[in-house]
C-alpha cells in the first residue's frame, strides 16, 4: 500500500484498554466548509436542509480559513454577492445553534452583513453600523438586540445558542461564554432562501472578509460541545462512516506546466509523494512519448523538486512501496498504448534506481500493491490480452512467480481501479475489450499464491462502465476515481467509496475536480495521513483535449478516529530520538522481528495487544541503555488476525500494526 504513517487518533492504547473519546454529531441544517467546489460548495450537514451544494454567486473560496479555505468577501449586496443555502428557515419554536469563524473583517464605516434570512423578521447579522466597529449583532423584528463584542477583525469563533425552554440566546467567543439575552419565544418561518455572506439586498462581507466552518445546528448546544468542538473541523457523514469533505486543488506541478500527464504512476515513501514517468500531451500531439521524469512532492514542506530519472521511458505501468523502496511494475518504454517490457526498477532514496528480475509476463494498464514489506502483486493488465492473471515478486528473493487465483477467464482486465489492505485485494471497473463496472475482492491465502476472488455488488457508475479509474484502499476504505464513463461524456467527476468494514458502497458520491476532471488514473492514485485526515493523491491525468496542464487534486477524508488499515508505515525518526520500526516480515507467520531505538537509559515496556486491546505478549519490561534493539515475537500460539505492538519509555509511546495470516 502507498502511504506514509499510520496510527490515528479515538481508538487508542491506556494500559490493557482501549479508550473512545467522547464524539459529536455535525450540524443537522447546514454545515460549510467552503473546501470543495469552484461556484458552488457541499452542505455537509446530516441530514441537512436546502441545497445539497450551495450556489456562490460573485463569491469565491480561497486559503486561510479556520481549517484550508474559507468563503472569501467581494462586497458588493445581497442582491448580487452571496452564498444561497437554497433553505428557507423552517424553526418555529424549536431551539437551535448557528456558529462561523470570522477574520480579515477591516475596519470600514457601513453596515456589513455576515448571514441572515429576509423575511418578516428580517434575522440577520452584521458589524459596523448599529453594532461598533469590532463587534457584531444578531437582531431583527421582535428580537432583543445579541450583541457579540471584540471579535474582529478576527480570528473569532462565535457561537450563538437560542435555548427554547430558557427562550433566552447565549453567546461563546473561542469556546467561552460571553453573554445571555432574555428574548421572547421565537417563532422562525420564511419563505425566502437564507443567505451567508451577506442579507438581502444589503451589504455583503467586504473585500477579503473571511468566513468559515458555518454551522446551523437544529438543536442548542450545551457548553461543554461548544468547548470540544469550536476549534475542530467536524468529521462529517455520522458513525462509523466518516465521510470525504472536500477535493482541493493543489496547484500545478511545475515540471509539466506546458501539458498535460497520463499513463504516469505515483506512490509515497517516507513524506514524499513520487510520480514517475508517463506522458506529456500538448495541443496537437495524440499518445505522446513515454518519459523516464520523476517528480518529487513534499508532503511537510509542500515543495515540488525533481527526482532521479528513470533508467528508461515507461508509461502504463504502476508505481508501489515495499519496506524502504519504491517499485516500477509494467507498463512499456513507448507510449501509453504501445508494447509493455519486462523490465522492473527499484528505487532507493541514497542510491536511486536499480534494475531487479525482469516480469515473466510483460503487462501495461496493470495495478502493482504491496502485501506488507515481502510480497508485491502484479495484478491483471495487458492493453490488448487483458491478462487475469496476478503476478507475485518477492524482493528479499528477487523471484517472480504465479498465484494460483479463481477470478474467471473472462474477467481479466486492465487501466482499472486496484487497491490491497490487510490480506483483500481490490479490482474494480476498468476496459477488456468494453468498458466495465464490475467489482471484485481477492482474499490472499497464507503464503500469497493462493487468492480466492468473490464478485462484489458493481461500481455504482452510471452507464455500462468506467475504464481508466484509479483505486487506492486505505483506513478500511477503498477509493475509486472515475475516469473515462459509457456512455458519454466521456469523463465522469466521481470518486465512489466502498466501505471495506461494512462491504458496501457509500452512498455519498464526491465531485469537485471540476476543470481538471481527466482520466488514466490507475497507477496514479496514493495516499497520506496527516493531521488524523487521509489525504488521497490525484495528481494530473489527461482526457479530454480540454486539458491541457497538470495539477495536483487531493481528496481530503476525515477519517473519524479508528486505527487504520495500514501495514507498511514509515516513521522518520532524527538521530538521537526514539524510534519504532514496522515489524518485518509483515504479514507473518508465525515470528516477525521488531526494531526500536531509545536515545538514553530508561525503562522500556514493549507490548503486544489483540484487537480489542487485551495484552496477549510482552516483549521487552526492563531497563536498557541507549541504542537500537531487535525483538522477535513469535505468534504461533496467537489466531490469525490483526495485532498491535506498543513501545514506551520515558514518556515516550508509539504503536504499530502487524498482521498474523496463518
Amino acid at each position: 500500500m502507498k502511504v506514509i504513517l499510520c496510527i490515528i487518533c479515538l481508538y487508542m492504547f491506556a494500559g490493557l484498554n482501549i479508550l473512545k473519546s467522547q464524539t459529536y454529531n455535525v450540524p443537522e441544517i447546514l454545515y460549510y466548509k467552503f473546501d470543495a467546489g469552484t461556484i458552488t460548495t457541499p452542505n455537509l450537514a446530516i441530514p441537512g436542509q436546502g441545497s445539497a451544494n450551495a450556489d456562490l454567486v460573485n463569491m469565491t473560496m480561497g486559503p486561510a480559513g479556520q481549517f484550508d479555505n474559507a468563503l472569501i468577501g467581494n462586497a458588493g449586496t445581497g442582491s448580487n454577492t452571496y452564498l444561497n443555502t437554497g433553505w428557507t428557515m423552517n424553526l418555529g419554536t424549536s431551539g437551535w445553534t448557528i456558529s462561523l469563524w470570522i477574520n480579515n473583517f477591516p475596519a470600514v464605516t457601513g453596515t456589513s452583513y455576515l448571514f441572515g434570512n429576509d423575511f418578516t423578521t428580517s434575522f440577520r447579522c452584521f458589524t459596523n453600523g448599529a453594532a461598533g466597529a469590532g463587534n457584531i449583532t444578531l437582531r431583527g423584528n421582535g428580537i432583543t438586540n445579541i450583541n457579540v463584542t471584540g471579535v474582529l477583525p478576527g480570528p473569532s469563533v462565535v457561537h450563538f445558542v437560542y435555548d427554547a425552554v430558557l427562550s433566552e440566546v447565549r453567546t461563546y467567543v473561542n469556546g467561552t461564554f460571553q453573554s445571555s439575552v432574555p428574548q421572547t419565544p421565537f417563532n422562525f418561518s420564511a419563505a425566502v432562501p437564507f443567505k451567508v455572506g451577506s442579507y438581502g439586498t444589503a451589504s455583503s462581507i467586504p473585500v477579503g472578509a473571511l468566513i468559515d466552518e458555518f454551522r446551523f445546528y437544529g438543536r442548542s448546544l450545551d457548553a461543554a460541545e461548544i468547548s470540544a468542538t469550536w476549534n475542530q473541523t467536524l468529521p462529517t457523514g455520522g458513525g462509523s462512516l466518516v465521510n470525504p469533505d472536500r477535493i482541493c486543488d493543489y496547484g500545478l506541478i511545475p515540471q509539466y506546466a506546458g501539458g498535460a500527464l497520463g499513463g504516469h504512476a505515483s506512490a509515497t515513501l517516507g513524506d514524499t509523494l513520487y510520480i514517475a514517468g508517463g506522458s506529456v500531451t500538448t495541443t496537437g500531439v495524440t499518445n505522446p512519448p513515454a518519459s523516464v521524469t520523476v517528480t518529487r512532492y513534499s508532503v511537510n514542506s509542500s515543495n515540488w523538486s525533481e527526482g532521479r530519472p528513470l533508467p528508461t521511458p515507461k508509461a502504463g505501468g504502476d508505481l508501489v512501496k515495499c519496506g524502504n523502496y519504491l517499485y516500477y511494475v509494467g507498463g512499456g518504454s513507448i507510449n501509453l498504448t504501445g508494447a509493455s517490457d519486462f523490465f522492473v526498477y527499484r528505487y532507493s532514496q541514497d542510491s536511486g534506481w536499480t534494475s531487479v528480475a525482469d516480469i515473466p509476463t510483460a503487462v501495461s494498464g496493470n495495478v502493482a500493491e504491496a502485501w506488507g514489506d515481502s510480497v508485491i502483486f502484479c495484478i491483471m493488465g495487458g492493453w490488448t490480452s487483458y491478462f487475469r492473471g496476478i503476478q507475485i515478486y518477492r524482493p528479499h528473493l528477487n523471484q517472480w512467480s504465479r498465484a494460483n487465483d479463481s477470478l474467471p477467464a473472462t474477467f481479466g482486465r486492465r487501466s482499472f481501479a486496484g487497491g490491497l489492505q490487510d490480506n483483500k485485494i481490490f479490482a474494480a471497473a476498468g476496459f477488456s475489450g468494453t468498458f466495465r463496472k464490475d467489482f471484485w475482492i481477492g482474499t490472499i491465502g497464507n503464503n500469497a499464491n493462493e487468492i480466492l476472488w468473490e464478485q462484489k455488488s458493481d461500481v455504482p457508475s452510471r452507464g455500462t462502465g468506467n475504464s481508466r479509474p484509479g483505486g487506492h484502499a486505505v483506513n478500511n476504505r477503498f477509493y475509486v476515481v472515475t475516469g473515462e464513463n459509457s456512455p458519454g461524456p466521456n469523463q465522469l467527476d466521481s470518486i465512489f467509496i466502498w466501505s471495506i468494514s461494512d462491504s458496501a458502497w457509500l452512498s455519498q458520491v464526491i465531485s469537485g475536480r471540476g476543470a481538471q476532471t481527466t482520466s488514466n488514473y490507475w497507477g496514479l492514485i496514493s495516499s497520506s495521513i496527516i493531521n488524523n485526515k487521509v489525504k488521497i493523491w490525484i495528481p494530473g491525468g489527461f482526457f479530454p483535449a480540454s486539458v491541457t496542464s497538470t495539477k495536483l487534486m487531493v481528496l481530503s477524508d476525515s477519517i473519524g478516529c479508528v486505527i487504520t488499515g495500514v501495514q507498511n508505515s514509515v516513521s522518520t525518526v532524527l538521530s538521537g530520538e526514539f524510534s519504532l520500526s514496522q515489524n518485518y516480515p509483515n504479514p507473518f507467520n508465525p515470528v516477525t522481528k521488531i526494531n526500536f531505538t531509545i536515545p538514553k537509559q530508561g525503562l522500556v515496556n514493549l507490548k503486544v495487544y489483540n484487537i480489542l486491546g487485551k495484552e496477549v505478549m510482552t516483549l521487552v519490561n526492563e531497563v536498557r541503555q541507549a541504542g537500537s534493539y531487535d525483538a522477535v515475537f513469535n505468534g504461533a500460539d496467537l489466531s490469525s488476525g490483526v495485532y498491535f505492538y506498543k513501545l514506551e519509555s520515558l514518556g515516550f509511546s508509539k504503536t504499530k500494526r502487524m498482521l498474523l495470516i496463518k
